[in-house]
């Protein structure tokens, strides 16, 4: 079979490889008729303008990715016939700047890197032999693709592995130096890490190209002063990125603000503000050693943009930020996995913080959200809520947490960002996923000003918990509010309730005054006749860092009549652990109650028949002295929901939960104190409110 036919066999002309790449089987065309034809871009007139690719894998950008050279099998039978049939084009590859040069006879494909003629390799130092045949397992071979294009260079042969990178010790050190330089908060040295850690982020996965690229910037400190590369980033790659993800109607976007100055003078000098540039400097070195390192930022941890939070907000002496609690991810991913993700689904997150509960539920779905035609399909509709303003009415100017949302959307999406890398494309995806997704108010109640009922399917929450009166009474003379619900938590859950539409589903972590203060009893009472209460989970003291207050996971479901009456028993289960340290440092353990009581309650609730259970559950339940189902008779109104006390002293003892003492532990005392503090800043807050009236 000849070279042609094998050619004409694995291609048409041309080939779409997953809206991604274009394949062209070109025959008799020269490089000079692709430019010439536009099919082309970047490409120089060299020596070579008259050569005739065999196929031509190009990006949404026209620029060559792939350089393929095919042959007849007779002529790559050998080792001496493959070596001269990849000298005799590889040369050309790499003058028009393709990322990878393959030679093949239809069967075998043997992949090299165009800067050094090496064999490329895996991440186990394996020769890459992988198949490009587009009309098969298209996005496999676009992934493949485009990880191979992002990683080799011409002092790199090999790919790296694909293992997950947490530069939280990196945030940390840069951190100290913009807070001892540049900055007087943490939240300013967080802003200004996550802006050029995207910057880094965004030339890694291909999105910040040329001279607007990491490597470009970092590398014009061998030619030029320091204030003058500081110009060169302030008005290259950062307009780029305000340009590729412009501002939502919230005035927000994935930076905001401005960080460092430098300028021209009038005699067209560069200048900068004190240490500005020096300061820069110090930083982008940090960012290229941490790659020599560790590799690029191609795989980041999906728990790293909340951690990098706690990072910093752990320095924060002020309590501007007391009732916002980041979620572990551990909590987040076992609420996600206890209720039904479906596609079609409208999913919110009325306090979402960093967005995690939305973005891990989306990725229950297969491809949640294509680019097609430019256009943004999505099986499932997210919707976040955040809002900027302090009950005082404060505020910075930006919200930081949405920045952080919108950060956190590009990690988890990465390669659907990297697939759609032209201009236009990510324009559409900024616009479609990040601004819409995400989105910031302006007022002091922010979620609370606006209740629309019977909205969403299922809605995901760790709303803040704190007292003020202040958002109370503006929040309740909206008149959505009437079940007279302590705190902002209280607020929040009428409004997640109300939210629900008829079978829709709510999983949320509350602090305990819902379920034992009295103040909430008539909220509870309107949970019992609106809802049926599937699970109460309680969680241990320190789940959240920053907060020593008892919390449970709350899991309802609107009913559709709400003159039904719940039959089955409510899920009741006490955790000790979540599967990681409860202290700052936060390392990964094997002891995990919250995980196993996921598991144990996604049984039941896939029960056919929860007041019955199969007699296999029935035995494996009875063994945990840590679950017990509690029939819905006794949360009747009166009775507080605080299933701790549902064991007695001695079954907490049994089960490691309490010493076999009397006296008050001081984990117990600290939550006690705390809780009469708190509870008596709120009663002061709500007298001086009276007062002003």
């Amino acid at each position: 079979m000849s070279e042609q036919t094998i050619q004409n066999d694995l291609y048409s002309n041309p080939v779409s490889i997953l809206d991604k790449y274009t394949c062209y089987s070109l025959g008799a065309t020269t490089l000079r008729d692709l430019v010439a034809q536009n099919v082309l871009e970047g490409v120089l007139p060299t020596v070579n303008f008259g050569k005739k690719p065999d196929v031509l894998i190009v990006d949404k950008d026209k620029h060559v990715v792939v350089f393929l050279e095919f042959k007849s099998p007779t002529e790559l039978n050998n080792k001496k016939k493959i070596e001269k049939a990849v000298k005799q084009e590889i040369h050309v590859a790499r003058d028009i700047n393709a990322k990878i040069y393959v030679v093949s006879d239809g069967t075998s494909f043997y992949w090299y890197n165009p800067y050094t003629e090496n064999r490329i390799k895996d991440e186990n130092g394996n020769e890459i032999q992988t198949e490009i045949k587009p009309k098969k397992e298209e996005l496999k071979l676009a992934d493949f693709i485009n990880r191979v294009a992002l990683t080799i260079s011409p002092t790199n042969d090999c790919l790296l592995k694909t293992v997950d990178c947490d530069p939280t010790n990196l945030a940390m050190k840069i951190g100290g130096i913009l807070k001892n330089i540049s900055f007087a908060t943490p939240k300013d040295s967080l802003y200004t890490f996550v802006e050029l850690f995207l910057f880094k982020y965004l030339s890694d996965i291909g999105i910040l190209k040329g001279n607007d690229s990491f490597s470009a910037v970092y590398a014009a400190y061998e030619n030029v002063a320091e204030e003058e590369v500081l110009f060169r980033y302030l008005n290259g790659a950062r307009e780029t990125i305000n340009i590729l993800f412009p501002l939502a109607p919230d005035n927000t976007t994935i930076i905001n603000g401005t960080i460092f100055h430098a300028f021209k003078d009038s005699k067209g000098a560069y200048k900068c503000n004190g240490t500005d540039a020096k300061t820069f400097h110090t930083i982008l070195k940090l960012f290229n050693e941490y790659e020599k390192a560790n590799g690029p930022f191609l795989n980041i941890s999906r728990d790293f943009k909340s951690k990098l939070f706690e990072t910093f907000t752990k320095q924060e002496k002020t309590k501007q930020n007391a009732g916002k609690y980041f979620t572990p991810l551990k909590i987040v991913q076992g609420m996600v996995n206890m209720v039904d993700i479906e596609e079609g689904m409208t999913i919110c997150d009325p306090a979402c913080g960093v967005g995690k509960f939305l973005l891990e539920a989306s990725m229950k779905i297969d491809e949640p959200f294509t680019l097609k035609n430019g256009t943004v399909e999505k099986k499932i509709e997210l919707i976040g809520f955040e809002k900027e303003m302090d009950e005082k009415g404060a505020t910075s100017g930006y919200d930081l947490t949405t920045i952080l949302a919108k950060a956190n959307t590009l990690i988890y999406y990465s390669n659907l960002f990297m697939h759609n890398n032209n201009r236009t494309d990510i324009q559409t995806l900024s616009k479609e996923l990040l601004n819409k997704m995400f989105v910031s108010s302006k007022t002091i109640c922010g979620t609370l000003d606006d209740l629309v009922e019977n909205k969403y399917d299922l809605i995901l929450a760790n709303p803040p918990y704190y007292q003020s009166a202040i958002i109370t009474k503006e929040a309740k003379a909206k008149g959505f509010y009437s079940e007279g619900g302590a705190g902002v938590e209280g607020l929040f859950l009428e409004w997640i309730v109300k939210s629900l539409k008829n079978g829709g589903t709510a999983n949320i972590v509350l602090p305990d005054g819902i379920f034992n203060n009295l103040s909430n009893q008539k909220l509870r009472d309107y949970i019992i006749m609106n809802c049926y209460v599937e699970a109460i989970i309680s969680l241990p003291l320190n789940t959240f860092f920053n907060t020593p207050k008892k919390t449970f996971v709350l899991t309802i479901v609107k009913k559709e009549n709400k003159n039904d009456i719940q039959k089955h028993p409510v899920f009741a289960y006490l955790c000790n652990s979540i599967g990681e340290t409860l202290d700052v440092n936060r390392f990964d353990i094997d002891d995990n109650d919250f995980g196993e009581a996921v598991s144990k309650y996604v049984h039941y609730h896939k029960a056919e028949n929860k007041t019955n259970l199969p007699k296999f559950l029935a035995d494996a339940y009875a063994l945990d002295g840590k679950l017990k189902f509690l029939p819905i008779s006794s949360f009747k109104t009166g009775d507080d929901w605080f299933i701790d006390n549902r064991w007695t002293d001695e079954e907490k003892v049994k089960l490691g939960f309490k010493e076999q003492t009397n006296a008050m532990s001081v984990s117990e005392l600290q939550l006690f104190i705390d809780t009469i503090v708190e509870e008596m800043a709120g009663y002061k807050e709500e007298l001086s409110c009276l007062t002003e009236e």
